[in-house]
């Protein structure tokens, strides 16, 4: 069960700058289309979650969960993926330029999906 609701998350993105979101449960939530900008979501859960057109540039997503999240269009540029679990993430079209994914394991097809990844 998600730690927060949707609207709950809004609140918090809408009133403070870089939030801070560290170890949060929102597993299988609608994130969709959200600002996600420098926010620290180091160890979330955000597995099953939709992402889907998600502005996460200079995110902090060290060691989170992101098994089977949809993060279609979703920009991650510059964001901090170090250890992420992300086995089954639908990568589609996810901007990943200059992302840390140090320890990061992409699939073939995340890897043929995503944008911004050196050959």
């Amino acid at each position: 069960m998600p730690d927060l609701s949707r609207k709950e998350v809004i609140q918090i993105l809408a009133t403070t700058h870089q939030a801070r979101l560290a170890g949060v449960d929102l597993s299988g939530l609608d994130l969709s289309g959200l600002n996600f900008a420098g926010a620290d979501l180091i160890r979330a859960n955000l597995s099953g979650a939709d992402l889907t057109n998600a502005y996460m540039r200079h995110a902090q997503l060290e060691a989170a969960n992101l098994e089977g999240t949809v993060l279609i269009n979703a920009n991650l540029k510059e964001a901090n993926l170090k250890e992420c679990k992300i086995k089954g993430a639908n990568l589609s079209g996810t901007n990943l330029t200059d992302a840390n994914l140090y320890g990061v394991e992409l699939d073939p097809k995340q890897k043929s999906q995503a944008k911004g990844l050196m050959a």
